[in-house]
């Protein structure tokens, strides 16, 4: 995130959210009373005083140390990564690549349910109190105030590509951090139920669910088997499947998060 910022987005004033993006405002709004502005760095860093102080009341002693060791890695690298840049005026490559990079780099500290600081940790806090929304939803219209900051200062043209670069960071992120968590749902529908179960309990360690179906052309009652797996663990099923009952009917579905035994477990669900 912080070569994101530091090598794409501030060389150019290309402003995509977040305390650092805002930071890159200030930056701009200061250079003509200090040489150079006041530097990014150190607007992040004081910015997100307050921000963890809420955090604490809200998520804990834990989540706060976790994510005030990400927020002082982030802010390090802010310090100590020469401003070059690498777009220039190619400010579609600059979208791409800071989007990807801030996206990813969001992404692994959410899968460690923490967070660097700043709007992606005031988004866990918003979250908490309205679980309907993403944290990824909510990050992004945040960023999208302080795009407009931006807007204001360096121009709609730039803050027009800034959008681009959130929307991207806003995907990545949120295909990073649910990616461990991904999983896909069989539904296998056969007439030799019982060895398919015997099979799969012995050759793949997940829970399996018995549904009584009847099919409404053929007018015979059949088992829907339900399991949830691995990617990995279902093309070992597939296998097993075709092996006993060639004229299975199978439907393979992508279980975007799975909770529960074997799995993610309820308690550690991020908030």
């Amino acid at each position: 995130m912080a070569v994101g910022v530091r090598v794409i987005y501030e060389p150019i004033g290309l402003v995509t959210g977040g305390i650092s993006g805002f930071a890159i405002v200030v930056e701009s709004w200061t250079a003509e009373v200090l040489p150079e502005g006041v530097p990014v760095w150190l607007t992040t860093a004081v910015i997100n005083i307050p921000i963890f102080v809420l955090g604490a009341f809200v998520k804990g002693k834990g989540y706060i140390i976790r994510s005030f060791f990400a927020f002082l890695i982030f802010t390090a690298g802010l310090f100590l990564i020469p401003n070059m840049t690498v777009a220039e005026d190619d400010f579609l490559m600059a979208a791409v690549c800071g989007g990807v990079l801030n996206g990813a780099g969001l992404g692994i500290v959410m899968m460690t349910m923490s967070s660097t600081g700043g709007t992606d940790l005031l988004g866990v806090i918003i979250r908490h109190f309205k679980p309907e929304y993403s944290v990824a939803t909510i990050i992004f219209f945040i960023d999208a105030v302080i795009v407009i900051f931006g807007a204001a200062e360096f121009g709609i043209r730039k803050a027009l590509y800034a959008i681009i670069a959130v929307y991207i960071t806003s995907k990545v992120m949120d295909g990073v951090a649910a990616g461990v968590r991904y999983s896909r749902m069989l539904l296998i529908i056969t007439d030799k139920a019982d060895v398919i179960f015997s099979e799969l309990m012995k050759n793949i360690n997940r829970g399996i669910t018995d549904i009584p179906v009847k099919g409404v052309y053929s007018g015979r009652n059949k088992h829907m088997i339900m399991c949830i797996m691995s990617k990995k663990e279902c093309i070992k099923a597939i296998r097993i499947v075709n092996r006993i009952d060639e004229k299975a009917f199978v439907v393979i579905t992508d279980a975007r998060e799975v909770l529960g035994e074997g799995f993610l477990r309820t308690s550690n669900y991020p908030d």
